[in-house]
């Protein structure tokens, strides 16, 4: 055989063993999280609790950059960046992880009676528009629960995110977030799938402190100007739908607090700049990290230090 041959048969099988390599992470991921997912539902809640405590304190004693990038950012957020705030923000991101692999498993009914839910007549108004709704968060508190409850309450959530927990898990995240009908729409999406979604009548759930987006627009946030979605404003004004945002708050043990507020009204982005929009969106979420600093899972460093 001459080199040319072997070339072409490198060439030709290159691509299946791509294909093979990215089945075999795929399948090793699902059993990684069912055999977790099923350890957490089978643990006993005392136990989970130490086992979550361990994961924590290994999490902050080997992660001296997260460490520093939380106490900057609660800098930046008015609050001050004592030890006990920056470990608590690692149990409650260890809390998160923990829950988001269990709920999986979860029945519908599991969280009954552990949220409190402020505004739920402002989600329910502005889905009666017709127009689908582009829910506005955070990542504060408890959000994969939140959405977990919403779901749970008949609500039809699609979701924008990329890599979740690790490349090994994503694809075993998406799943399961998708078998209890979370629709995961991913940044290599065409943005029509997003209008699609929101056409759909369906509530259109953006992490906008995240970094999951391309172009974005520079805000003066908290003072300093940083680089930030500009996908809210943008959606509102080529769909009509409405904007509601709000955060999930940890409150004591396993006990939540929803709190929804409307931003924009049907068709109302259409009739401000997208400036204005976004202004009015990302007050409200600096807001909102501000009076959920001590809950704000935010481990890369958020601003770049302009003023």
């Amino acid at each position: 055989m001459h080199v040319r041959d072997l070339c072409q048969s490198c060439r030709l099988t290159a691509p299946s063993a791509a294909r093979i390599l990215g089945q075999t992470v795929g399948r090793i991921g699902t059993i990684v999280f069912s055999a977790t997912a099923a350890l957490a539902n089978a643990l006993p809640a005392f136990v989970l609790d130490a086992a979550a405590g361990v994961c924590t304190f290994l999490h902050y004693s080997f992660s001296p950059g997260k460490r520093r990038n939380v106490r900057e950012n609660l800098s930046g957020a008015g609050l001050p960046p004592r030890a006990g705030a920056v470990y608590g923000i690692f149990r409650i991101h260890t809390a998160n992880v923990i829950e988001m692999i269990a709920s999986s498993r979860w029945r519908t009914d599991r969280l009954e009676n552990r949220f409190d839910f402020e505004g739920r007549e402002a989600l329910d108004a502005a889905l009666a528009c017709g127009k689908g709704v582009i829910l506005v968060t955070q990542h504060t508190g408890s959000w994969e629960t939140g959405a977990v409850y919403l779901r749970s309450l008949g609500y039809r959530l699609h979701v924008v995110a990329g890599v979740q927990l690790s490349p090994l898990l994503t694809g075993a995240v998406k799943r399961a977030k998708e078998e209890l009908g979370i629709e995961v729409i991913t940044p290599e999406d065409s943005s029509r799938r997003l209008l699609k979604a929101l056409a759909s009548g369906g509530i259109l759930a953006l992490l906008v402190d995240g970094d999951v987006y391309t172009g974005g627009t520079e805000v003066v946030f908290f003072g300093k100007t940083v680089r930030l979605p500009d996908g809210p404003a943008r959606l509102a004004r080529a769909s009509g739908a409405p904007v509601v945002a709000g955060y999930c708050r940890r409150a004591r043990s396993r006990r939540y607090r929803i709190h929804l507020e409307r931003l924009l009204g049907a068709d109302e982005a259409a009739a401000l700049s997208e400036s204005e929009a976004l202004e009015r969106v990302y007050g409200a979420v600096e807001r909102f990290i501000r009076e959920n600093a001590d809950q704000w899972i935010m481990f890369r460093r958020f601003w770049d230090g302009r003023e």
